[in-house]
């Protein structure tokens, strides 16, 4: 157990430096949720090691100090990143708030424990943990195991959107946090002491090497094109030029009509570098290639679905005929700008 302990320590520090790198690197939401996921983590096992064995002698200010509020972020942060990668969010939102609903209800139900001193509140934990405590515990493993079904069920509807390195790191994410959940769910309930916890938290260190692997492995892979934004020359005169173009593209020629259409074919149509027309999308549109496109493809949509010489067609000829590759993307695209189905909108019409 004192070589687990060891282990945890050093993934303490691991945590917190791959933490700081990935902040630094950049200052997106998405970046910021996986810095502070991992920070999170790092965070995590050092209150376990602080609140548990011989340490929480030592030092009993730090049992149950902040243990249940970072696990309860655990699974919010691991969701909105999803979110970042998908959908490409970029701020939260108000409703966003009711992630902290768990830690609120927390604070109410345990707060009288969470402010006693140090050395009253261990004893107290100790003499009442069935009756107080473990109601926690379950409700903590409860709602880590509401966000693992939701973050996996959200992957694999939006299974399509990503790339597959993106994807690969997507599903590394979610099922690291799947097992995470199933662990401490099987923990909570036939663990017979703090110390069984060790080994969630040595699963979890998995998710520090993986998320390292990855930003080692491909370093560009949370920024869009950092390095060659950071060595371009490009300014906003320029891109309000190749935004003009763009715009241009896309109302003469209509190439987003063809279902493999990519920001490399618009780049060699407009006679512009990609990364320059990647950053503008990025920095002057304030919008990401696909979404762009999809736009485009969904007006064309609304006129074909409206349109009587196009009555006959089924919808899924209709998203083909819009772009669009199957009938899946269509209809979520289509939800998504149009707030409304595809078969609603041409009921309206009639």
């Amino acid at each position: 157990m004192n070589i687990v302990r060891y282990i945890l320590f050093a993934q303490v520090f691991v945590a917190f430096f791959v933490a700081g790198g990935v902040f630094f690197k950049s200052r997106q939401l998405r970046s910021l949720t996986l810095s502070l996921l991992i920070a999170f983590v790092g965070c995590h096992i050092l209150l376990f090691l602080f609140g548990s064995g011989e340490l929480v002698n030592l030092h009993p200010e730090f049992k149950s100090w902040f243990y249940y509020e970072i696990a309860f972020l655990f699974g919010p942060l691991v969701f909105i990143h999803l979110q970042c990668l998908i959908l490409n969010k970029k701020r939260l939102r108000a409703i966003d708030l009711l992630h902290l609903l768990p830690i609120l209800a927390f604070w109410l139900g345990y707060g009288d424990v969470l402010l006693m001193e140090g050395n009253i509140r261990s004893e107290y934990i100790n003499a009442h943990f069935l009756t107080r405590t473990m109601f926690w515990n379950y409700l903590l493993a409860f709602q880590m195991m509401i966000y693992a079904i939701s973050s996996s069920v959200f992957l694999y509807l939006n299974r399509t959107v990503l790339s597959a390195k993106r994807f690969q790191y997507a599903v590394f994410l979610v099922v690291a946090y799947v097992c995470s959940s199933i662990l401490i769910s099987y923990l909570t309930h036939f663990a017979d002491g703090w110390r069984d916890f060790a080994w969630y938290y040595v699963l979890l260190t998995f998710l520090i090497f993986g998320v390292g692997y990855f930003l080692v492995k491909n370093p560009e892979f949370l920024l869009q094109i950092k390095k060659k934004y950071f060595a371009s020359n490009l300014s906003e005169k320029d891109m309000l030029r190749i935004q003009s173009k763009i715009q241009k593209a896309f109302k003469k020629d209509q190439m987003f009509l063809d279902g493999s259409f990519n920001i490399s074919d618009l780049s060699k149509q407009l006679n512009e570098k990609q990364h320059h027309v990647s950053q503008t999308f990025s920095e002057l549109i304030s919008e990401n290639f696909n979404d762009y496109v999809n736009k485009h493809r969904i007006e064309i949509a609304k006129q074909l679905l409206h349109d009587p010489k196009y009555g006959n067609y089924k919808i899924e000829a209709i998203a083909l005929e819009s772009g669009f590759n199957n009938k899946v993307t269509f209809y979520k695209a289509f939800t998504k700008f149009v707030e409304r189905t595809p078969s609603a909108f041409r009921k309206s019409k009639k």
